[in-house]
């Protein structure tokens, strides 16, 4: 029997939610999506198993609760800044309640979403105010704006995608996902990520989704690599992959998001994905890019 792998203290969970440790999990790694068993995808007329690119790598599924080490390690410390924690929160009853009303439980793709907000110009302006006075009282008094309102289909493992390498009029069942991954861009590099600030994505959908992360900076990964391998080819594109195929046994960390909850997480610094495994409704979610802490 293999050992399993303590987890380091890096990025760790500052956690407002009302089950606590309860809506945590962890695992022991991940494997390559060729040795990993999919499950398929079922939703209006969609019938297909997702592809993946061909570097990604799965979460385990072998999720257990916390024992009183791992949540030690993960419990945040009194040094909270954006690029060294997770935030878990609920929004304000005043936003739950207007995103109520607007009412997405009959939207079948993004393009519902839009009209369901196209519908109601009143309610729209109403909780465009109060979430915006919302994400103020966490911002750091610094500038945020949206990123993305995105809608994932129900049961993808891995919702993150890479269409660049699809034709143009490609369909939903050409996607490749991309498994566990960091966000990054050429202007970054592994030293400067915790640089860029984080994001919060709110959970706008009737169904509970999961936001799964390695507990690791960019730094911490670059510093474990650099025992196993040569790391002065090693960037924010290919890191992911090079970090799998050298500590497949690192665990994983899950995180229930219940409807109306939120995270924020430095996605630039900490190989993540968000889940719909096991979901039967449309998966809608707000992102705001900013410098968010509580």
């Amino acid at each position: 029997m293999t050992q399993s792998v303590t987890i380091k203290k890096g990025i760790s969970i500052h956690n407002r939610l009302p089950k606590g440790y309860e809506s945590i999990q962890i695992n022991s790694g991940v494997v390559h999506h060729t040795d990993h068993e999919g499950s398929r995808v079922n939703f209006e007329q969609y019938s297909f198993m997702p592809l993946y690119i061909d570097e990604a790598y799965i979460p385990k599924r072998d999720w257990r609760t916390l024992s009183n080490n791992e949540k030690r390690r993960l419990n945040s410390s009194a040094d909270l800044k954006d690029h060294n924690n997770i935030y878990l929160g609920e929004l304000p009853e005043k936003v739950k309640n207007l995103f109520k009303k607007i009412d997405f439980s009959e939207c079948k793709d993004r393009d519902d979403v839009m009209s369901c907000f196209g519908k109601t110009e009143a309610l729209t302006k109403a909780l465009n105010e109060e979430l915006t006075d919302f994400l103020k009282t966490i911002s750091n008094a610094k500038p945020f704006h949206l990123h993305c309102i995105t809608a994932n289909l129900p049961n993808i493992e891995m919702v993150a995608c890479d269409i660049t390498r699809l034709h143009p009029n490609f369909t939903i069942d050409e996607k490749k996902y991309m498994g566990l991954h960091n966000d990054g861009t050429q202007y970054m590099t592994l030293h400067t990520t915790h640089k860029f600030g984080n994001r919060i994505c709110i959970n706008i959908g009737e169904e509970t989704r999961y936001f799964l992360y390695v507990n690791l900076s960019m730094i911490q990964v670059h510093n474990m690599l650099k025992e196993k391998t040569d790391v002065t080819k090693v960037d924010v594109y290919n890191v992911a992959e090079t970090f799998f195929k050298y500590y497949p046994d690192y665990p994983v960390i899950k995180i229930k998001q219940e409807p109306f909850q939120y995270y924020i997480a430095p996605t630039d610094n900490c190989f993540h994905d968000g889940s719909t495994l096991g979901n039967t409704k449309l998966d809608i979610n707000m992102v705001y890019f900013g410098n968010f802490t509580h």
